[in-house]
C-alpha cells in the first residue's frame, strides 16, 4: 500500500500526546485499584461477607458490570474499574480514528496528502493501525503492571487483551462513523451515542435477575466483552474471539464504504436547506444556536436519562451499603461523609455527573475553535459582527447549557424517590444541590477559554483537569487518596448537597473566579490572530 509508512509516521507525530495522555492514565488504574485491594475490601469473615454482598446485588452490577470472582486483588480490579477501563479505551480509540480520519478529511489535509503517491485506503489504515497500536500498549500495561503485583500471569493477559480488543471495536466504529457523515462533529456523535448506547443495555442486562429475559442482552455489547471473558475466574477465551472478529469486519465495512462515496462528503446526504435564511441566522447568537443545538439536545436527553436510571438505584442503595460496611465507607467517602446513606449516594452522583457535563460544555465552547480552523470564523468577523461578540455567543450557549442541565440532572435524579415515596421535596433539594455545584462546571470552562484565547495549542490542558477530576471521583474513594489529591479538583471548595449544607461564599468565590478566567481569556482572543 503506497505511503502507508510515511502516513504511519505522520500519525504518530501528530497524535503522540493524545494517545500517551489516554494510554498512562488508563494503564495505571486497575494496577492502582488492585494495589488497593486488603484496604478496601479486607480480610477473613469480613472480606467475605463483602464478596457475598456485592456479587449478589443488582444495583452493584448494574453500576459496575458483573463480578465472577473477587476473592483476589485482579478480579476485584477487573469489576471494580474493568468495564470502566474499557469505556474509556474505546473513546481513546474513536476519538484517535476520527480525528486522523474524516476530520483531516474535514480540513483539507487528506485532499493534500492524497496529491501525492499515496493509496486511497492509506490514510484510513494509518489511523486504524496508530489506534490499535495505542490500545496494544493500554493492554501491555495492565497486564505487565498485575503481574508485577504478583496476579496470575492468565487472569492479567486475558484482562489486559481484553480491554484492547474491547478498544479496538470502537477504533471500527469510529472507521465507519468517518465514512457515513460529512462532519467529523457527526462522526463522534454516532461513535458516542453507540457507545452511550451500549452501556445503558448493559446496565439493565446486567441489573436483572439471571432468570430475566433481559439477561442475555449483555452478550450483545461489546464494552461487556472483557469481563464476559473471566480474568482470574476460569478465563473463557474464546469470548476474545468477538471483538476480534468484529473489529476486523467494521473495518472491511469502512474499506467497502470509502470507496463508493465521493472525498469531502460522507455516505449519508446532507439534507438542503431552506431557500432564505431564518432571522435567527442573521445574528451571531443565532448562528451559534444552530451549530450547537444538536449537541445540546442529545446531551440533555442523555444525562436526562441516566440520572432518572441512576435515582431509581436509591431506594435499595442504602439497605444494601448496610450490608456491606466497607462498601458502605466507600460511598461515604464519595459522598463526603454524609451520614444518611442515600445522601451520600446522591452527592456522589451528583459528583460525576458535574465531570461529565463539564465534558460538554467544554466541547460546545470549542466548537469556536473549529469555526476558527475551517476559517468560518473569518467570514463571520467580516461582516460588522465583533470579535467579542463572536466569543460570547458560543460562551453563552455552553453556560446556559451546562448550568440547566445540572439542575434537570438534579431533578431527575431525584424523580424516582419523588415518585415511589412521596418526597416531592426532594426535587427542590437534588436540583439545588446540582446547581451548587455548577460553578465547578464553570470553572472548567474559564480555563478553556483562558487556554483558548492566549494558548489555544495548549487547550488539551483542560481535559487534564476533567479527566483528573473523573479519576478521583470514579475510583478515588477506592483507593482512599490522599486529602491534598482529592482536593485538586475544581468542585473541591464547592458544598455538597445534602451531605452539607449551603454555603454560598465558595459558590460566588467560584463564579467570581470563572468570570475572571473567561474575561482574561477574552482580552487574550481579542488581541491575538485569528487561527487558520
Amino acid at each position: 500500500m503506497s505511503g502507508l509508512g510515511d502516513l504511519l509516521r505522520l500519525t504518530v507525530r501528530r497524535n503522540r500526546w493524545f494517545y500517551l495522555a489516554w494510554v498512562l492514565a488508563l494503564g495505571i488504574t486497575p494496577v492502582m485499584t488492585a494495589s488497593a485491594y486488603e484496604a478496601v475490601v479486607g480480610t477473613g469473615v469480613k472480606r467475605d461477607v463483602l464478596i457475598a454482598t456485592l456479587v449478589g446485588n443488582p444495583t452493584m452490577r448494574a453500576m459496575l458490570g458483573p463480578p465472577f470472582d473477587l476473592s483476589t486483588p485482579g478480579g476485584f480490579s477487573a469489576w471494580r474499574v474493568g468495564t470502566f477501563t474499557a469505556t474509556m479505551a474505546c473513546i481513546m480509540t474513536a476519538l484517535g480514528v476520527i480525528r486522523s480520519t474524516r476530520a483531516d478529511e474535514e480540513e483539507g489535509r487528506t485532499e493534500l496528502v492524497r496529491a501525492g503517491s499515496v493509496d486511497r485506503r492509506a490514510p484510513l489504515t494509518a489511523a486504524v493501525l496508530v489506534a490499535l497500536g495505542a490500545a496494544t500498549v493500554l493492554g501491555v500495561l495492565i497486564a505487565a503492571g498485575l503481574i508485577a503485583q504478583g496476579e496470575a500471569a492468565s487472569g492479567s493477559v486475558a484482562y489486559g487483551l481484553g480491554t484492547t480488543l474491547v478498544a479496538a471495536v470502537f477504533a471500527g466504529v469510529a472507521a465507519v462513523t468517518a465514512q457515513i457523515t460529512a462532519s467529523a462533529r457527526a462522526a463522534r456523535g454516532m461513535a458516542m451515542g453507540a457507545l452511550g448506547t451500549m452501556y445503558a443495555v448493559r446496565a439493565v442486562a446486567d441489573g436483572v435477575s439471571d432468570s430475566s429475559a433481559l439477561r442475555p442482552l449483555h452478550w450483545g455489547v461489546p464494552i461487556e466483552w472483557m469481563a464476559l471473558a473471566r480474568p482470574y475466574a476460569g478465563e473463557r477465551w474464546w469470548v476474545l474471539a468477538l471483538p476480534a472478529v468484529l473489529t476486523l469486519v467494521l473495518v472491511l465495512a469502512a474499506y467497502r464504504l470509502e470507496a463508493v462515496r465521493d472525498h469531502g462528503s460522507g455516505l449519508r446526504a446532507t439534507a438542503s436547506g431552506r431557500p432564505r435564511a431564518k432571522a435567527s441566522l442573521l445574528s451571531p447568537e443565532g448562528l451559534a444556536w444552530r451549530l450547537q443545538r444538536g449537541s445540546v439536545i442529545g446531551w440533555t436527553l442523555g444525562m436526562m436519562l441516566f440520572a432518572f436510571a441512576m435515582g431509581s438505584l436509591s431506594g435499595s442503595m442504602g439497605d444494601m451499603l448496610k450490608e456491606a460496611p466497607v462498601l458502605e465507607e466507600i460511598f461515604r467517602r464519595m459522598g463526603q461523609d454524609a451520614s444518611d446513606l442515600v445522601d451520600a449516594f446522591y452527592t456522589a452522583m451528583l459528583g460525576i455527573v458535574g465531570v461529565v457535563v463539564a465534558v460538554m460544555a467544554v466541547q460546545l465552547f470549542q466548537r469556536l475553535g473549529q469555526e476558527e480552523r475551517r476559517q468560518h470564523a473569518e467570514t463571520v468577523l467580516a461582516t460588522a459582527v465583533p470579535r467579542l461578540r463572536f466569543a460570547l455567543s458560543h460562551i453563552g450557549i455552553a453556560v446556559v447549557a451546562a448550568t440547566a442541565l445540572m439542575a434537570l440532572v438534579g431533578l431527575c435524579l431525584a424523580l424516582p424517590e419523588a415518585i415511589g415515596q412521596g418526597h416531592a421535596d426532594r426535587l427542590a433539594q437534588i436540583a439545588g444541590a446540582g446547581l451548587a455545584l455548577a460553578p465547578g462546571v464553570l470553572l472548567v470552562l474559564g480555563l478553556a477559554v483562558l487556554l483558548h484565547g492566549w494558548l489555544p495549542r495548549l487547550d488539551w490542558l483542560t481535559w487534564v483537569v476533567v479527566f483528573w477530576s473523573l479519576f478521583v471521583i470514579w475510583v478515588g474513594g477506592t483507593l482512599n487518596l490522599p486529602e491534598w489529591m482529592k482536593r485538586l479538583t475544581p468542585w473541591e471548595p464547592l458544598p455538597k448537597i445534602p451531605a452539607e449544607p449551603m454555603d454560598w461564599l465558595p459558590v460566588l468565590a467560584c463564579v467570581l473566579v470563572a468570570l475572571a478566567l473567561i474575561a482574561l481569556g477574552l482580552l487574550g482572543y481579542r488581541r491575538r490572530d485569528i487561527r487558520s
